[in-house]
C-alpha cells in the first residue's frame, strides 16, 4: 500500500528543436562538423549546420546521448526533454499526492495500486473507503487527468497498447449497482466508452434498500426474457427507485436469479417453455424470508462481481427466477424504469463476444 504522494511537474520543457552554439565568424563551409558527447562521436540523421555564425545541433541526439528522454508535444508544439528516469518521476509524482488527492481536510485518499502505461504514462488507483478513482499522469509533461471517477465503481481489468480496460458497476455512493459493464479509455482520443458484458459466472448487483416490488409478468420478447416488476401497492415511496438486490447463481445448464424485496401474486410455481434455441424452460416462485442464500460468499466478495456487503439482514421476501439452458451460455442483465415499473431484460450468448466470463 502506498501513502498518497503525487506531483505534476516532472519534466523540463524546452520549446526548441535544436541546440545552438555561437562561434567566431570564420568560413567552415567545406569542413564537416562532428558531434561528440563525452568523447564519443555521434552520427545523426540531420547534420549539424552553421547558420549566421551559429552551429545548430539536433537536440534529440545530444539529449538521448546524455541519458535524457525526448518527446514531441503535438498539442503544445513543445519539445519535452526529461533528464529523469520514470522511477524518479514516479517518486516525485507520489510526493505531492497528499495534496492532489485530498478529498477533505480530515479524510484523505490513498494510492492502492499503480501501473506503468507505455513509455509516457502512469495510472494511479486512488481509494477513499470504497470509492475508487483513476488518474492518468503523463511522465513527460506532468499533466494529470482524472479518467474514471468513483461514480463508476470500476476496477482495472487490463492495460493494452492503446487503451485501459476497466470493469465497472456504476451506482456511485447510492448503492444502486448495475450489472457489470466494460469501460474503455482510449489513450489517443482521451475518451471513455461503455459496453455491455456477457458473463459465465455468479454475480450480485442492485441495492439492499430498494422499494418492495411485485412480479407482474415473465415473458419472452424476441431472444430475450423480460421480467416486469411493479411497485407494491402498500409501498411508501422514499429514497428513490433502486434496483433490488439481485444474486445470480450460474450453473452449466441453468441461471438462477434471486431478487430480494419482490413478491408474486401466486405462491405456486409458474412455468413457461418457449420455443427458443438457448432456453428450455423458465420457472419462478416465491421464496420464504428464511430461505438460505446459495452462495453467501458472493455477498462479501468485492466489486465488480460481488456485493461487498457485511452484516446484512436478508430476512425479506424474495423470488427465484430459474432459466434452464441446453448448454453453457453467456448472459447479460439490464434494467430500466418506466413510471412505477422496473423491467429486467435478460439476454444470452452474443455472437463473437470476447469479454464473456
Amino acid at each position: 500500500m502506498l501513502k498518497p504522494k503525487l506531483m505534476l511537474a516532472i519534466s523540463l520543457l524546452i520549446a526548441v528543436s535544436i541546440i545552438v552554439f555561437s562561434i567566431p565568424q570564420v568560413t567552415l563551409a567545406n569542413q564537416p562538423i562532428k558531434l561528440s558527447v563525452n568523447g564519443e562521436e555521434i552520427n545523426t540523421d540531420i547534420l549539424p549546420q552553421i547558420i549566421n555564425g551559429r552551429v545548430m545541433v539536433p537536440a534529440r541526439w545530444v539529449a538521448e546521448a546524455l541519458g535524457a528522454k525526448v518527446h514531441w508535444g503535438e498539442e503544445t508544439k513543445t519539445v519535452e526533454i526529461s533528464t529523469q528516469n520514470w522511477l524518479l518521476q514516479l517518486e516525485k509524482i507520489l510526493h505531492q499526492a497528499e495534496e492532489e488527492f485530498a478529498l477533505a481536510p480530515d479524510a484523505k485518499g490513498e494510492i492502492k495500486r499503480l501501473w506503468r502505461v507505455g513509455d509516457n504514462y502512469i495510472l494511479l488507483e486512488n481509494v477513499w473507503y470504497r470509492d475508487y478513482d483513476y488518474w492518468l499522469c503523463n511522465t513527460y509533461t506532468g499533466q494529470k487527468n482524472w479518467i474514471v471517477s468513483f461514480i463508476e465503481n470500476a476496477r482495472v481489468e487490463k492495460i493494452e497498447d492503446n487503451e485501459i480496460i476497466f470493469i465497472a458497476k456504476g451506482g456511485g455512493d447510492t448503492g444502486d449497482y448495475d450489472f457489470p459493464y466494460l469501460l474503455r479509455y482510449n489513450l489517443e482520443e482521451k475518451e471513455l466508452s461503455r459496453t455491455q458484458m456477457y458473463l459465465q459466472r455468479d454475480v450480485a448487483f442492485g441495492a439492499v434498500s430498494s422499494w418492495s416490488l411485485l412480479l407482474e409478468k415473465v415473458s419472452l420478447q424476441g431472444e430475450d426474457i423480460i421480467l416486469n416488476l411493479k411497485v407494491a401497492p402498500d409501498q411508501i415511496l422514499a429514497g428513490g427507485f433502486k434496483k433490488p438486490l439481485t444474486i445470480v447463481d450460474y450453473q452449466r445448464d441453468s441461471i438462477s436469479m434471486r431478487i430480494y424485496g419482490v413478491t408474486t401474486k401466486k405462491y405456486d410455481n409458474q412455468v413457461i417453455e418457449p420455443d427458443h434455441h438457448l432456453i428450455k424452460k423458465v420457472e419462478w416462485r416465491a421464496l420464504s424470508p428464511d430461505e438460505p442464500v446459495k452462495n453467501p460468499e458472493l455477498l462479501q466478495m468485492d466489486f465488480p462481481y460481488g456485493a461487498a456487503l457485511e452484516n446484512i439482514n436478508f430476512n425479506r421476501p424474495s423470488i427465484e427466477v430459474k432459466i434452464y439452458t441446453p448448454e453453457k451460455v453467456a448472459y447479460n442483465v439490464s434494467t430500466k424504469i418506466e413510471d412505477d415499473n422496473l423491467i429486467y431484460t435478460i439476454k444470452f450468448n452474443p455472437p463473437l463476444n470476447s469479454h464473456s466470463r
